[in-house]
């Protein structure tokens, strides 16, 4: 038998055999190149395609038996469909076929929609209620005692940083008891001083000067002279401490504003932090 390329009802199996047979090829090493066990070549060789694996697996053997043999597949995948019928998923009937639902059902439906809603907007308020009720209220803190860092007590001191914010001021800086910085600070200018235990700050003027303790932005001081000692748990605006010496008057200050030469104090060691 010779295929002409136009496979039959009665005769695909046949067909494939012919061509095959014609090549002087094996069944066994069709299955080898193929991968096809050499069981359902049997079956196609023998037309009973009905015992094939059904769908996209007889298919795909079918597909692979006429390309090994390198004939087309397609007249013999279209034969298998006339013979056997194109499959279809097992639920492609369901979802052709629309599914009446009863009004009531409908009805039912919203009703369980809503009251599930509702029920979890009453749960939701009452669990926002029991966590207000259950948290403990802290004292409001001062307005100017921003957080910008940890509150906890710093770990690598005392760390105090000072800014000149309306005008020129001058500022003396203590570190564990060891004057560290006597000098004016320019408008817009800071510094940021570090002591072991403890800082201690003095200004004749302080509503020119914003103070940062640990992290914590506390303000500006509220009485001038100001001296303000400031330790490592600082958290709030040190009270205002008696003066040792009187500060430099406004007119004695090392500088001024209309840039005459000032005065500088002593070089400042290592534990001074500088930075505009």
């Amino acid at each position: 038998m010779t295929f002409t390329g136009q496979a039959t009802r009665p005769g695909l199996g046949a067909a494939l055999r012919a061509e095959r047979e014609r090549r002087r090829i094996s069944l066994d090493a069709v299955a080898r190149g193929t991968l096809v066990r050499h069981d359902f070549l049997e079956l196609i060789d023998h037309d009973r395609l009905e015992d094939l694996p059904s769908g996209a697996y007889a298919k795909g053997f079918i597909r692979s038996y006429a390309i090994y043999l390198g004939l087309d597949p397609k007249p013999f995948l279209r034969a298998y469909e006339q013979r056997c019928g194109r499959p279809e998923p097992e639920l492609s009937r369901v979802v052709r076929r629309g599914v009446r639902v009863p009004p009531r059902a409908h009805k039912r439906a919203w009703q369980i929609s809503i009251f599930a809603a509702a029920a979890t907007l009453l749960l939701l308020a009452m669990l926002g209620a029991f966590r207000s009720s259950s948290t403990p209220t802290l004292p409001a803190s001062p307005a100017s005692a921003r957080v910008i860092g940890s509150a906890a007590p710093s770990v690598v001191g005392t760390i105090v940083r000072v800014d000149a914010i309306t005008h020129d001021a001058w500022i003396q800086v203590e570190a564990d008891g060891k004057q560290i910085f006597g000098d004016t600070l320019r408008r817009g200018d800071f510094r940021t001083f570090r002591g072991d235990q403890e800082i201690v700050i003095t200004t004749p003027r302080a509503g020119d000067i914003r103070i940062t303790a640990n992290g914590l932005i506390l303000g500006t001081p509220s009485a001038s002279p100001y001296r303000g000692v400031f330790t490592r748990g600082t958290t709030t605006m040190p009270p205002n401490e008696p003066l040792l010496k009187p500060a430099p008057p406004p007119s004695a200050q090392p500088a001024k504003v209309d840039g005459t030469a000032s005065t500088h104090a002593p070089e400042i060691p290592q534990n001074a932090y500088t930075g505009q």
